[in-house]
């Protein structure tokens, strides 16, 4: 004789299970679907194209101003540096900065634009960076000077040590 009892919390048990499993199941596709290295680069964006801005440009102001250290302001145009960023047709890029006293160094990467979760705002994935590990820069053109402001990280003593920093370029065709 069969103990109802027994079967029914057997068959209660194994529908719970199964529920259990599937409930994994959806919860990995779920967190595997949102990964940030399916970041998607546009050339196009909502007000702006990367063709607006393509070629040669010169830094007339070149500000950087550290978030961690109150006060601490680098003017590299005013210091006798200089700065230059170069924009290709595809999104590539590279910028030179020229600081009197730490030296020169050049930064490349890719650049564009993602309406849909960042609007205007310019996407900024340097080399060497993982593809979510990105920065973004309010752009604008007017009167032909390119504006680009965004937080970054800065050497501001040349010591190696990088500080996050607020950075305002205002560029000019070169």
């Amino acid at each position: 004789m069969k103990n109802k009892g027994l079967d029914y919390l057997y068959r209660r048990i194994r529908a719970m299970f199964s529920m259990v499993i599937m409930f994994i199941i959806l919860g990995t596709s779920i967190s595997c679907s949102s990964d940030d290295e399916d970041l998607v680069i546009s050339l196009e964006g909502q007000t702006l194209s990367v063709s607006d801005f393509t070629g040669n440009w010169t830094a007339i102001g070149a500000v950087f101003e550290s978030i961690d250290v109150s006060g601490t302001r680098l003017d590299i145009i005013e210091e006798g540096g200089s700065a230059t960023l170069t924009v290709q047709a595809n999104g590539r890029f590279s910028i030179t900065i020229n600081t009197p006293g730490l030296g020169s160094e050049t930064f490349s990467g890719e650049l564009g634009f993602n309406g849909e979760e960042y609007g205007d705002l310019l996407i900024i994935v340097f080399d060497g960076d993982a593809r979510d590990d990105y920065e973004l820069f309010n752009i604008a053109i007017e009167n032909n000077v390119l504006f680009l402001s965004g937080i970054t990280t800065f050497d501001f003593t040349g010591n190696g040590t990088e500080e996050s920093a607020v950075i305002n370029l205002d560029l000019v065709r070169s």
